[in-house]
């Protein structure tokens, strides 16, 4: 197991977050948040041992609608 360097400044509701791969930013209430970085946006939420996380897009700017996309087109080049 490695080390890594982690800080985050709160300012109310917004947090500030300083990594090695870059600065981000979050912002939302205990429990729920959106988080956009160098690795893209996400949203978390949860409490108490349950939690959901989503990633919104990706650094690349893909999003989970475009890789439906893509199948879409393989499958009409098949056809013709």
């Amino acid at each position: 197991m490695g080390f890594y360097f982690k800080k985050s400044i709160n300012l109310g509701p917004i947090r500030i977050n300083f990594s090695k791969s870059g600065i981000g930013i979050s912002f939302g209430v205990k429990g729920c948040r959106i988080s956009m970085g160098p690795k893209g946006t996400k949203l978390n939420a949860g409490a108490k041992g349950l939690y959901y996380s989503k990633t919104l897009s990706s650094a690349k700017g893909k999003t989970s609608g475009k890789a439906k996309t893509s199948r879409a087109v393989k499958s009409s080049k098949k056809e013709q």
